[in-house]
C-alpha cells in the first residue's frame, strides 16, 4: 500500500509539473472588444485605434491580422474582401506592463455595389511567441455602409431648374415687350 501511495504521488507530481502555470500564460487583452462603423459610403475610408495591454512582466510582439467569423450578428454577412482592412503596424512589440496603440484604417471601394450593406469581420491579435499557452483576442467589427448618390439621379433635377428658369426668362422677357407701349410714327 505505501509503494502504491508513493507511485501515485509522483505521477501526480508529474502531472502537476506538466500543467501550464500562471507564469507561462501570455496575459494580454485588447480594446475596444467591439467597434461600430455605421453609414460609410462607397468610397470612403474609416480609422479607429486598437489598445493592445500587455499585463505580462515581459515585452511580446503581437501581430494584427482579420479573420471571418464563426458566429455572426443576424443580418450581417462576412467582409467581402479582407485587404479593406489595413493596420499601422501589422506586428508592435509591447512593452512589459503596459500598451501600444494600433491605427486600423477601413477602405471600402467606390463602387455602387457596396452600397447598404451590413458586414461583420474580426480582427485578431495573437502573440508572435507561441512556446506557451496562447490566447488569441478578437475585436468585433461591425460595418454599415451608406446609399451612395448616383450622379445620374441628379441629371433629372438640373434639367427641370433649367427648364424653369428658360420659362421665367421668357415669362419676364414677354411681360416686358408687351408692357412696352407701341411708337406711333
Amino acid at each position: 500500500m505505501t509503494r502504491y501511495l508513493i507511485w501515485l504521488s509522483i505521477a501526480l507530481l508529474f502531472a502537476i509539473a506538466s500543467l501550464p502555470s500562471a507564469a507561462q500564460a501570455q496575459s494580454f487583452g485588447v480594446s475596444p472588444a467591439e467597434v461600430t462603423i455605421d453609414g460609410l459610403l462607397p468610397g470612403e475610408e474609416a480609422e479607429f485605434e486598437l489598445a493592445i495591454h500587455n499585463h505580462y512582466y515581459a515585452a511580446h510582439t503581437f501581430v494584427l491580422s482579420t479573420s471571418h467569423p464563426w458566429e455572426r450578428r443576424p443580418g450581417r454577412a462576412d467582409l467581402p474582401d479582407d485587404s479593406w482592412i489595413g493596420f499601422s503596424p501589422q506586428q508592435v512589440e509591447v512593452a512589459a506592463n503596459s500598451q501600444a496603440a494600433v491605427r486600423v484604417t477601413l477602405a471600402i471601394p467606390s463602387n455602387q455595389e457596396w452600397s447598404d450593406r451590413d458586414w461583420e469581420v474580426w480582427l485578431g491579435v495573437t502573440p508572435e511567441e507561441k512556446e506557451f499557452l496562447v490566447a488569441n483576442c478578437y475585436v468585433r467589427v461591425l460595418v454599415s455602409t451608406g446609399t451612395q448618390a448616383q450622379a445620374g439621379s441628379n441629371i433629372g433635377l438640373i434639367a427641370g431648374i433649367v427648364i424653369a428658369v428658360l420659362l421665367l426668362s421668357y415669362a419676364v422677357y414677354y411681360s416686358r415687350r408687351k408692357a412696352k407701349p407701341e411708337h406711333q410714327s
